[in-house]
């Protein structure tokens, strides 16, 4: 029988929307800067076909992944999507409700489940697997008794950002992003007695994005909001949110109005630079540099204070943009960023 969870919510569906691809982008004017440089030189083709993009990964057509490590050298069984890896353990899913874990070294299929909603965001600590599925249910599963352990709605969710940010440790704590704007804070080793906090208030497209910590700080953001938490400590920035990395004890955050903006661990203003009509896709930082992806193609390479900057023209994001390394995954190509300076 499953144990229930102290939080507790109503009964409500998710529906999976992109996060860049609503018809506000395509209402835009486009930006169109007075020069770009080519960047033919970094680019090399690329021939996989993206069936699924997530915060921490993109799952291909042949079975193959990609996360932030790099392309799997391992194939995910088809109609599986690449969730998370642990060590030598990757968690993969499809839209049934069944997922896998899976040997990182030879591929193997070393645990099946099933769930009643699809399995969308989750961290595997031990033995046991931590998730949040596709109807906002936050849920323990046990791989050695093969059954969920705890399974409770945590919250409403109508409309998800499909940029579904995965469960951090902090500590010995394990934080937990909902589908509602929430983040449960908990002790693996006690997961009923769950703490949260919540981000923002929305049902529609109020999940979080981004998750990860700096420090003793959690840093974590919905598609309208950023929060720096820490205890006794906490900020946020509202913003409408396009992409979010951290370098160091530095954020730099993509907004949807064109902006990319330098902020301090307590979400501080430190710089920023304006880029009018620009529709942002992905920020990351690589060699001291800053790379701030427009999906119109073009690839402004900044310093670290946001005051140099070069535009490279690498061809328009018609499908999906993902960093891995110092490569930029884009489409039908492999853009090696440490080739474009500013």
């Amino acid at each position: 029988m499953k144990s229930s969870l102290i939080l507790s919510g109503a009964l409500a569906g998710a529906l999976l929307l992109g996060g860049c691809g609503s018809s506000f982008f395509n209402s835009r004017k486009s930006f169109e800067p007075e020069q770009t440089l080519s960047a033919s030189s970094a680019i090399t083709p690329f021939d996989k076909e993206a069936v699924d993009v997530r915060r921490d990964g993109v799952t291909f057509e042949d079975g193959s992944f990609l996360t932030r490590s790099g392309l799997s050298s391992i194939r995910l069984p088809k109609g599986f999507r690449f969730v998370t890896r642990s060590g030598n353990k990757v968690l993969a899913a499809d839209d049934t409700g069944a997922f896998k874990v899976i040997d990182a070294r030879s591929g193997k299929v070393i645990h099946s489940g099933k769930l009643n909603y699809p399995l969308v965001s989750a961290a595997i600590r031990g033995n046991r697997i931590f998730y949040v599925s596709q109807d906002n249910r936050f849920g323990v599963y046990s791989l050695s008794a093969k059954k969920s352990l705890i399974s409770a709605k945590v919250g409403r969710a109508f409309a998800v950002d499909t940029r579904i940010a995965n469960p951090i440790s902090l500590g010995n704590m394990l934080v937990v992003p909902t589908l509602d704007g929430k983040l449960l804070i908990l002790n693996p080793a006690n997961p009923r007695q769950a703490g949260g906090i919540a981000i923002g208030s929305s049902s529609n497209l109020n999940n979080v994005i981004f998750l990860t910590k700096l420090g003793n700080r959690i840093i974590a953001a919905t598609p309208g909001k950023l929060i720096s938490a820490a205890p006794g400590s906490n900020h946020k920035y509202e913003a409408p949110v396009a992409d979010v990395t951290v370098s160091g004890h530095t954020i730099y955050l993509l907004t949807v109005d064109g902006r990319v903006i330098k902020l301090s661990p307590t979400l501080k203003v430190l710089a920023q630079s304006k880029f009018p009509y620009a529709q942002f896709a992905t920020i990351a930082v690589v060699g001291g540099k800053v790379y701030a992806l427009d999906r119109s193609g073009a690839l402004i390479v900044m310093d670290p204070s946001l005051k140099k900057s070069r535009i490279y023209d690498v061809g328009s994001v018609d499908d999906y943009a993902f960093v891995a390394g110092h490569k930029l995954y884009k489409d039908d190509e492999v853009i090696d960023l440490s080739k474009l300076g500013y």
